[in-house]
């Protein structure tokens, strides 16, 4: 590997590989009118990724607060980085600690709740969603949010 390939951080074909923290993306729809979340893009079509079937994020949430209920036309992972809290998902809830994976189905309304007092930092996995190919989806945003904006 060339220096360049290295600095550029795309292959020999033009495509980008590497994505450092001061790149990420925000303004994902998890955080978009919430308070102590932050959910950040890093591996995502509009990242410059041309990734065909996963994307990769990393949320945040404060302690006492939550993401908002939400759902989706793919399935998701969770991998619990650090902190504790717990996740609902159709109304049942689970308890969330360091080092935990969570499975959300398709379409199964969830939300992450940090009941610790440390941010809770979780790398989340999910299907690229295919709006554009989905025209029954109830959104124009691959997200259905369940919840007003704000609510804690």
């Amino acid at each position: 590997m060339t220096n360049a390939v290295a600095t550029e951080k795309l292959n020999d074909t033009g495509k980008r590989v590497v994505i450092s923290p001061s790149e990420f993306g925000s303004g994902a729809p998890m955080e978009v009118g919430q308070s102590g979340v932050r959910d950040k893009k890093l591996i995502y079509p509009e990242m410059g990724f041309d990734a065909a079937t996963l994307c990769l994020g990393v949320v945040e949430i404060d302690p006492g607060n939550h993401s908002p209920l939400h759902r989706h036309n793919c399935e998701e992972v969770y991998y619990v980085i650090e902190g504790t809290g717990h996740v609902e998902q159709d109304g049942q809830t689970f308890p969330l600690s360091t080092g935990d994976a969570v499975l959300n189905r398709v379409n199964v309304d969830h939300r992450v709740f940090n009941t610790g007092d440390i941010t809770m930092r979780l790398a989340v996995v999910g299907g690229i969603m295919l709006v554009p190919l989905l025209p029954t989806w109830p959104t124009e945003s691959p997200y259905e949010i369940l919840e007003p904006s704000g609510e804690n």
